[in-house]
């Protein structure tokens, strides 16, 4: 102020105060234009557009939301085209598909062959699908991932037969439950209608083998007879040692053949398992300590693959030993014509996170690749003389245990046979 400049100071001070105010506005302006373009995503409305004004301060600004705009308005429609076509693909897949939330059973998705086998026109709960069947909420919703189970249904008088797998998906902080079911009835018939097939084939067979030599010697028998009484005559010491030998010759085959049929009833006659923990492991063991002496006089090399983490089966004890048992025995009687190195190798593994198998392998004759589809059938046999129930039982047994038996084998060096069991839940 004491020098000659003390105006251009004045005219500088105000100028200051004048930008300082510009600026004070503009990022008041700018930040009501972002907390707009933000509320506006949030509400999730694009249709929001900026003046693109050259001449206007806010240009690049306005260019920049306009653009930002744009592509959340394309991302939307892209996410909304998707959603429609899988909403399209769904509803009218050939699979019936169930999407429920497991907490409140309310139903997300239910698409056309869904609603066309349980005959619904729509559904909100997954609980009101007992007036379609009263087990069949309850299986839909114990359902485990990955683990396919078969129901019946039965509708206007008509059993369906459903195999169902389960996955579960979060979406939109909901646990969300997907189960796609398959109807496998005629899959089924063909299959049953195959194995009595087989079935029948091997009973004829059998029977054949008994009824035939049966009805020649009663034949013979009677003619032989009925010659001596025709001529007033007594039967010659020859004719009367035929007549003896072919009378217990009759008696022989007749009670095989009642013994073949009384082991017919024991394959239809299976209990139901009780389902309790097994150790695996501890059951595998007492088996092998059994047929010591046998593998010890066969000189039997018995190695065992010891898995000290393998969790407890869900099994029946005394089912699933008769099932070992059969299998150990089946091994051993398969090298019977080997007169060195026969071995027996026995493993454990993990078949995923729901299943625990053993491993039963043997080095002995193999079996005949025509043949590995039909050893599960009752009365077929392998072996000269061998009954053909053991692995007939042996299966339904593991099906009834929800598991299964599987084999390979290589004529000649060979067959190892699987076991699969459920693991049971940790307590």
């Amino acid at each position: 102020m004491n020098s000659s400049y003390w105006m251009a100071g004045i005219w500088t001070g105000l100028f200051t105060v004048g930008l300082f105010y510009e600026t004070i506005r503009f990022v008041g302006h700018s930040e009501q234009k972002l907390t707009a373009f933000l509320q506006a995503l949030h509400q999730n409305d694009f249709a929001v557009t900026f003046s693109e004004s050259k001449k206007s301060d806010a240009y690049d600004l306005h260019h920049a939301f306009n653009q930002l705009n744009e592509i959340f308005r394309r991302l939307r429609s892209e996410r909304e085209s998707q959603h429609q076509l899988l909403q399209v693909v769904v509803e009218h897949a050939g699979t019936p598909m169930i999407c429920f939330e497991e907490s409140t059973g309310e139903v997300q998705i239910i698409n056309n062959a869904a609603k066309n086998i349980f005959q619904i026109p729509f559904l909100q709960k997954v609980a009101a699908l007992h007036r379609v069947d009263h087990e069949l909420p309850r299986f839909l919703i114990n359902l485990h991932d990955g683990e396919k189970e078969t129901f019946r249904l039965e509708l206007s008088g008509k059993s369906i037969f459903l195999s169902a797998l389960s996955c579960h998906i979060r979406f939109n902080g909901k646990h969300l439950k997907l189960v796609a079911l398959h109807d496998v009835t005629s899959e089924l018939a063909a299959k049953e209608a195959e194995t009595w097939q087989k079935l029948l084939r091997v009973l004829t067979h059998e029977i054949s083998n008994s009824a035939i030599p049966l009805a020649t010697l009663s034949s013979f028998t009677h003619d032989l007879v009925a010659d001596a009484a025709a001529t007033d005559r007594r039967l010659t010491v020859d004719e009367r040692e035929d007549v003896l030998e072919s009378l217990r010759t009759i008696d022989a085959r007749s009670k095989s053949l009642k013994e073949f049929v009384q082991n017919f009833r024991s394959v239809n006659q299976i209990p139901e398992p009780v389902l309790q923990k097994v150790n695996l492991c501890e059951l595998v063991r007492q088996v092998t300590l059994l047929f010591a002496k046998d593998m010890e006089r066969e000189q039997i090399d018995l190695s065992i693959d010891h898995h000290p983490d393998l969790p407890d089966i869900f099994a029946d004890k005394n089912l699933t030993l008769q099932v070992v048992i059969n299998l150990v025995k089946n091994a051993i009687e398969a090298m019977a014509n080997l007169k060195a190195n026969k071995k027996i190798e026995i493993r454990f593994q993990r078949e995923g996170a729901r299943y625990v198998q053993v491993l039963i392998a043997d080095n002995g004759v193999g079996i005949e690749p025509d043949d590995l589809d039909q050893i599960f059938i009752p009365f077929f046999s392998t072996k000269k003389g061998g009954s053909g129930i053991g692995l007939s039982i042996s299966h339904q047994i593991m099906q009834k245990q929800r598991g299964d038996i599987t084999v390979r084998s290589t004529p000649g060096k060979g067959s190892v046979f699987t076991l699969s069991f459920i693991s049971a839940p940790l307590s």
